[in-house]
């Protein structure tokens, strides 16, 4: 069973105000690698608000949960920089990387404590093999906001991309050190430990983390946890 994981979704556009005076453009689903990459929400276009998968499902209730804390603050996108980052994101989706990659630069510039343009433009030059370049970008987006906790997954998939396994288990350990709620990245790292690095006991801790932040709602990984489970009552067997 290939269990992967996709760096970029595309979604519709939806302006929201901005989260940690931040922009997030880019959204890691899970479970859906071969979707092309690029640009994705500005929710994410302005920046404040978790992805539903990221974020501790209704089906949980009862629990005291604290907020992200990249949500903790809020600030407003202005208008030029909304604009901008519309046409950033249609040239991501067409992939036309030297439009993309001419906004994404006025942004940083005109905007530097903003990490969405930042990671956006890791993705960017990931997308088009320019790997030293992205990593440089990914790196510098956590220096800007090491709370973003996306940017660690999409960093950590770059990561798993090269071979560096425990590269990116250290980033996915670190976004969970910052708020251990996050959903995808218990998802993701279940991956990494299951198909990457063979360490079925914490994929099947981390998996059973998720489906219990996301109410259990996801058929996929409770696919996936039966399967280990399966996998580990036979090697007891043949023990």
């Amino acid at each position: 069973m290939n269990r992967v994981v996709a760096p970029v979704v595309f979604l519709a556009a939806q302006l929201l105000l901005a989260g940690c005076a931040d922009m997030r453009w880019y959204e890691p689903i899970a479970g859906t690698e071969g979707k092309a990459a690029g640009a994705t929400t500005a929710e994410q276009a302005a920046g404040g608000g978790q992805t539903a998968a990221a974020a501790p499902a209704a089906e949980a209730p009862d629990r005291d949960i604290p907020e992200n804390p990249y949500l903790r603050k809020r600030a407003r996108a202005n208008g030029e920089a909304l604009r901008r980052f519309e046409i950033a994101n249609a040239a991501m989706e067409q992939r036309d990387w030297s439009l993309a990659m001419s906004e994404l630069a006025w942004l940083l510039d005109h905007h530097p404590k903003l990490s969405g343009p930042c990671l956006n433009m890791a993705l960017a030059y990931q997308q088009q093999g320019e790997l030293e370049q992205a990593e440089e970008y990914f790196r510098k987006t956590l220096q800007i906001n090491r709370n973003n906790l996306d940017a660690y997954n999409q960093y950590a998939i770059f990561l798993r991309e090269q071979g560096r396994f425990q590269e990116a288990e250290q980033t996915y350990l670190q976004a969970l050190q910052i708020w251990d709620f996050h959903a995808d990245t218990h998802r993701n790292i279940g991956v990494l430990y299951d198909m990457y690095m063979g360490d079925r006991e914490r994929a099947l801790l981390h998996f059973h983390r998720y489906q219990e932040l996301t109410g259990a709602s996801d058929r996929t990984v409770a696919g996936w946890i039966a399967d280990l489970e399966r996998r580990q009552v036979l090697l007891v067997k043949g023990a």
